[in-house]
């Protein structure tokens, strides 16, 4: 192979056939001291991409390249896998440990972000890194193997909110043995019924009347267990069978108003979940236009839930849904808002009807459930700002009464949780509206 052909163009490094070649002949030479294989990654590099430009995007890359592996000891070798993908193999000699190497080319990186995020006006900007080692008894160990052991580390740091920064475990290739297992089975589940859809009611703040459901997946297996949402739900993300999963959902939903409106019984508006995967392709929108058309049921009935990382990783394409599901008649609504990248402008700028409050403002282990002054101040002012917006509140993870009075006296309009009901089956909830004589009775066509 020559020179130019065995380096990437954009970086420098080795392309990754010839890190692998490099990285055999390192193993076969190793002695008293191992090799570490450092998989690293830029978070949200897509976002930087679509917002500061593919010209500054190479640029921030060329330099991560430079900066991660100027920083590292020893360096054998290293290549660009893909994208933003850099792997390197790295000498370590035997008194210094897998933690503390972990925790120095952590450290690294946090020096790093400081310095890009400054840079580059990006302030999510984060680095992800996964570490596995290779000693002189694992001279039969395949280079690619080592490869994907650090990926696999990678992955799992890109899952940690705090510490990126992952070493390898054997337990890790347990886990892809099960995702495999889960996902290769997923749509053998639907077709023998295994997956059904439950819902969880939305109440009235000041009637305590049902307002609306959410409809959420369950998926229990022939022999009565559950493989809760989970356990399964990220790993359906991945393999991009998040699509066919919601498809199901709205099915389902739509088939069951339809039903409860053909024999003129009391129904609600009922909520799905929109995954992130949508907004690649945007076939959704003529997925459930075809639903409309087939069940003809009313558009006010059906609402649809983005979460609020969504809107911001992608508001482009979030704002280009929210306008054809509005001009089909539906509502939309932002999930889980506050649960970590909160950017309060994006209220006035998306056309949202709803904000839903993430539970973790409701949730404290350590005060039984009881507000802290802290999050009454936040929870007072987001309903407030709503209000004002003309947007809906709604509040999730109420589990006391003394939750519900609160986000009574502040405002917030419809509240969900464990107080009033626990997601359940479908035959519970029709019994759970029938039974709820203050129901609101909507006027059918």
């Amino acid at each position: 192979m020559k020179m130019e052909e065995s380096k990437d163009i954009l970086t420098g490094l080795d392309r990754y056939e010839e890190f692998l070649r490099k990285l055999e002949l390192e193993i076969q030479k190793m002695d008293d001291y191992r090799i570490a294989i450092i998989y690293t990654d830029i978070k949200y590099f897509k976002y930087i991409n679509d917002t500061l430009g593919y010209q500054r995007g190479d640029m921030l890359l060329k330099e991560f390249t430079s900066q991660v592996t100027e920083g590292n000891i020893h360096m054998l070798c290293a290549a660009r896998v893909f994208s933003d993908n850099i792997v390197m193999a790295s000498r370590l000699e035997n008194d210094i440990s897998n933690e503390q190497f972990r925790e120095f080319i952590h450290q690294h990186n946090l020096k790093m972000e400081e310095r890009f995020r400054e840079k580059y006006l990006a302030a999510r900007l984060k680095f992800c890194t996964g570490i596995s080692f290779i000693s002189k008894e694992d001279r039969r160990l395949d280079p690619a193997t080592a490869v994907s052991n650090a990926n696999l580390a990678r992955k799992a740091a890109k899952e940690q909110k705090d510490d990126c920064c992952v070493l390898f475990d054997s337990k890790m290739v347990e886990g892809i043995k099960k995702e495999i297992e889960i996902t290769s089975s997923l749509t053998k589940a639907i077709e023998n019924g295994e997956l059904k859809v439950y819902y969880q009611p939305k109440m009235e703040t000041e009637s305590f009347r049902i307002n609306g459901a959410e409809a959420l997946i369950r998926w229990q297996k022939p022999d009565g267990s559950f493989i809760y949402p989970d356990e399964f739900i990220p790993l359906i993300e991945r393999s991009g069978q998040i699509i066919e999963l919601d498809y199901f959902v709205y099915q389902e939903v739509f088939k069951f108003i339809a039903g409860r409106m053909k024999e003129h019984k009391t129904i609600v508006p009922i909520s799905v979940n929109v995954s992130r995967a949508h907004l690649n392709k945007m076939e959704i929108l003529s997925y459930v236009r075809s639903l409309f058309e087939k069940y003809r049921i009313l558009p006010n009935l059906i609402e649809f839930e983005l979460t609020e990382s969504i809107y911001i990783e992608n508001t482009e394409k979030a704002l280009e849904l929210i306008k054809g599901l509005h001009e089909m008649g539906t509502k939309v609504s932002m999930d889980d808002f506050g649960s970590g990248y909160s950017s309060l402008n994006l209220l006035s700028r998306l056309p949202i009807d709803i904000i839903k409050l993430d539970k973790v403002f409701l949730q404290d282990e350590e005060t039984e459930n009881i507000l802290k002054e802290n999050d009454k101040i936040i929870i007072s002012c987001i309903i407030d700002m709503a209000r004002k917006l003309r947007i809906t509140s709604l509040c999730e993870g109420v589990e006391t009464p003394e939750q519900s009075d609160y986000l009574s006296q502040i405002g917030c309009e419809l509240q969900q949780g464990y107080y009033f009901s626990k997601p359940i089956p479908r035959n519970d909830f029709e019994m759970f509206m029938d039974q709820n004589s203050r129901a609101r009775e909507l006027v059918l066509a």
